[in-house]
C-alpha cells in the first residue's frame, strides 16, 4: 500500500490509520529524558489513485526548543488547514486545558483530525469555506490572535512505507508511553479528556499569502 512520506527529523516518526480508505495519519516526535519536547500530526488526504499521490491537509504541532517554534502551551493548539488552490489558513482551536503529558497532546491531536477528517477534506477540496469574523475586543479592534505563516511541508508523496512504520492506536499510545515514561492508559486517559471544539468554531488567525 502506497502511503505518504513520514516526518523527517523526528526521533520517532509512524503511519497511523485515520478511519478513512483515502486519508492517512503520520506523527512524528522527539523524545529526551522522559520528555517529548517537539511533535508534529498530519492529516494526509489521497488526491489521485493512479498513480497514487497524497499530501497533508492539515497538520497540528508543538515546539517548544525553538524560539521560532509554536508551544501549544503558551499559544493553544492550532491547526494549519490546506486548500487546493488558495492559501492555507491557520484555526485557533477551543480547548480545555491541555494534560502535562505531551503525549496526551499527540493522542489527542491524531484523535481529532481523525474525527474531523471530512471536514478538513470538504476544505481542501473548497467546498466549505473556514472563514469565521475575528473575535473583537471591547474597543473595536482585533483581539492580538495571529500567529506566524507555516505551510504545510512535505505535501506529495508517492512512497510506499515499510509494514513496521503503520502503528495502530493502541501501538501509537505505547510508543508515547515508552518516550514518557508513563502508562499507556495514562495516554489514552488524557488524550480523552482533552476536549477539542469542532473545527467549524475555529476562529482564522491567519492566511499564507
Amino acid at each position: 500500500m502506497s502511503a505518504p512520506s513520514l516526518p523527517t527529523g523526528y526521533d520517532v516518526s509512524k503511519h497511523v490509520p485515520a478511519g478513512r480508505r483515502n486519508c492517512l495519519l503520520t506523527v512524528g516526535f522527539d523524545q529526551h529524558q522522559q520528555r517529548i519536547p517537539r511533535f508534529l500530526v498530519q492529516l494526509h488526504y489521497r488526491v489521485a489513485a493512479d498513480p497514487i499521490e497524497w499530501t497533508a491537509i492539515a497538520r497540528m504541532d508543538h515546539n517548544e526548543t525553538s524560539a521560532l517554534g509554536h508551544d501549544v502551551y503558551r499559544e493553544g493548539l492550532h491547526v494549519g488547514v490546506v486548500r487546493r488552490s488558495q492559501p492555507t489558513v491557520h484555526l485557533q482551536l477551543a480547548h480545555a486545558p491541555l494534560p502535562i503529558s505531551r503525549g496526551a497532546v499527540i493522542r489527542g491531536c491524531a484523535n481529532y483530525l481523525k474525527r474531523e477528517a471530512e471536514y478538513f477534506v470538504d476544505v481542501f477540496e473548497e467546498r466549505r469555506s473556514p472563514d469565521r469574523p475575528p473575535s473583537w475586543s471591547d474597543s473595536g479592534e482585533p483581539t492580538p490572535t495571529f500567529i506566524r505563516s507555516r505551510r504545510v511541508e512535505e505535501n506529495m508523496s508517492r512512497e510506499a512505507p515499510a509494514d513496521a512504520d503503520l502503528v495502530s492506536d493502541e501501538e501509537l499510545s505505547e510508543l508515547l508511553a515508552d518516550a514518557e515514561g508513563i502508562t499507556p492508559e495514562e495516554i489514552e486517559r488524557g488524550a480523552a479528556e482533552l476536549d477539542i471544539a469542532p473545527p467549524e468554531e475555529a476562529t482564522v488567525v491567519d492566511v499564507d499569502e
